[in-house]
């Protein structure tokens, strides 16, 4: 299937719709239930540092509470990347555990490999979509195993801390249906996108934002768009 053109796309009307409601109910507010205690006896059980992910009497975690856990972020620290990953990882799964135990395995098989790119990840996600993605998935391989690019994103969307210009934004299976089969993104993959693909979706996305800030007056987040495509 050929390339589809992306500067022909336009952002549906129902979302444009969303966009005027505010972003601090629909971003900052965007609460998840999780799984505290079997996420702190989970990472404790492996012997990684970065537990406990939650104190014992929270039972949810929100966009907003991420955004200042990356604010607060010291990236020389081992642990505090790690309970980073953990928290974006609880944020992301919810209720549904499946497959996290084998990625907290998979740090702790190689944490060092894991922290460093880490790191790097996040450094490069304030400005380079494409190379904090490759430096998590370089040639589409994961170097976390089981951190594919739904969690990968998650990790580098929350880098940037809530900032309006952060370049980075979550792509899933759920906010791909929505480009396929509603946007007309024909050509997009269901899963495995590689570099190039995430960054055209990022600069798509960052067009999109651009155009609806103009027309609304206010600056529009990329995750104000990706939010209406996860749930339109």
């Amino acid at each position: 299937m050929d390339r589809t053109d992306l500067s022909r796309l336009q952002l549906p009307h129902a979302a444009c719709a969303v966009l005027a409601e505010r972003r601090s109910e629909r971003i900052d507010g965007h609460t998840v239930p999780i799984a505290g205690d079997w996420w702190n006896t989970e990472i404790t059980a492996a012997h990684l540092p970065g537990a406990p992910v939650t104190g014992p009497d929270v039972t949810q975690l929100s966009r907003g509470d991420l955004f200042r856990d990356a604010a607060n972020l010291d990236a020389g620290s081992e642990e505090e990347l790690l309970r980073f990953l953990w928290r974006v990882l609880a944020w992301g799964s919810g209720m549904k555990l499946r497959l996290n135990r084998k990625r907290i395995q998979a740090v702790a098989d190689s944490p060092s490999s894991a922290v460093a790119a880490l790191r790097h990840a996040l450094h490069a996600a304030r400005e380079d979509p494409a190379q904090a993605y490759e430096a998590l998935r370089p040639g589409g391989r994961n170097v976390i195993a089981y951190l594919g690019p739904a969690f990968s994103t998650k990790v580098l969307y929350f880098a940037g801390s809530g900032a309006l210009d952060h370049p980075c934004v979550i792509l899933d299976y759920r906010v791909a249906a929505t480009l396929r089969d509603t946007c007309k993104w024909d050509s997009l993959g269901k899963h495995g996108w590689p570099t190039d693909t995430y960054a055209r979706y990022c600069a798509l996305l960052d067009r999109w934002a651009r155009e609806e800030s103009r027309r609304l007056g206010r600056r529009i987040g990329v995750d104000e768009i990706e939010r209406w495509l996860f749930r339109p």
